[in-house]
């Protein structure tokens, strides 16, 4: 949630009614050979609802894509759930990665973004630490 949160934030944007679906290869195939007439699995596949700031939209993503790539990639598979969720996303807000310089840009985004929600879970752990010492110390 804090990812979708902050990729609509930072693109400007807010959350009308979004639903992500995670699913395996057999689904995910079907909904990309039934809408994009792909005859293969993908990570992540997105539909665009609506028009305007306010997304509403559709997130289908295959666990099975995501726990293969994070393999493959040497990436845990929270890491690798949050970038395809993050990729996801930006789709919904406008971005396109069909060519190369389209993925640069989504792969730049998508690291900032990883980057970004990394920071926050450090300061809140921090905080949290520094709570719990507080409490434990009274």
């Amino acid at each position: 949630m804090q990812a979708i949160e902050l990729v609509l934030h930072c693109e400007n944007c807010c959350a009308g009614e979004i639903s992500i679906v995670y699913c395996g290869d057999k689904f995910i195939k079907k909904i990309n050979r039934t809408y994009l007439q792909h005859d293969y699995a993908t990570d992540t596949i997105s539909f665009r609802l609506n028009e305007g700031k306010t997304i509403e939209g559709e997130c289908y993503i295959s666990l099975n894509t995501v726990r293969r790539n994070a393999r493959q990639y040497k990436q845990s598979f929270l890491d690798e759930l949050l970038r395809v969720t993050i990729h996801s996303v930006l789709h919904l807000v406008g971005y396109d990665d069909e060519t190369e310089a389209q993925r640069k840009v989504m792969t730049e985004k998508e690291d900032y973004y990883l980057a970004q929600l990394k920071r926050r879970s450090k300061q809140m752990s921090s905080a949290n630490s520094k709570a719990n010492k507080k409490n434990l110390s009274k």
